[in-house]
């Protein structure tokens, strides 16, 4: 009776466990479910968020190549793209993927970085913060970092 009751216990607990990976995994892999032509803007103030966002894009626009990727740099990451060639080098193939990118004039004024020291694809705005709005009103879905 004991040997039964164990049993029991043990296949409920080990269902229990396996419906609970098995929600997980679906929740996973439903966070991934994005529109086909979605627009996106992420607003970034230093080089390893804008590092992360690159590759955020990356792999949205990989499953999503009709989407619109953005980046807007502010702070920090306005001075990083002007001056790190890595960083560089990863926005020529983020650009080449599809990813554009942003950076803030105010910033610019700020840290003492003139728009020759960028790379040509990257664009500029005189205030970031409208710029985001006005993306939003376009019908971006945005992410501040």
């Amino acid at each position: 009776m004991k040997k039964i009751v164990f049993m029991l216990a043990f296949a409920t607990t080990f269902t229990a466990q396996a419906n609970t990976t098995q929600l997980e995994n679906n929740q996973i892999e439903q966070s991934y479910q994005l529109k086909k032509k979605g627009k996106y803007a992420i607003m970034v103030q230093n080089k390893m968020m804008l590092m992360s966002s690159i590759m955020t894009g990356q792999e949205m626009l990989k499953n999503n190549p009709k989407s619109t990727f953005e980046i807007v740099m502010i702070a920090a990451a306005v001075k990083d793209i002007a001056e790190d060639n890595e960083l560089k080098e990863m926005m020529k193939k983020a650009n080449a993927a599809g990813i554009k990118f942003t950076s803030c004039e105010f910033a610019m004024n700020k840290l003492g970085v003139n728009k020759s020291q960028y790379l040509e694809f990257v664009q500029t705005t005189p205030n970031a913060f409208i710029y985001l709005f006005e993306l939003q009103e376009k019908g971006f879905k945005q992410i501040i970092l």
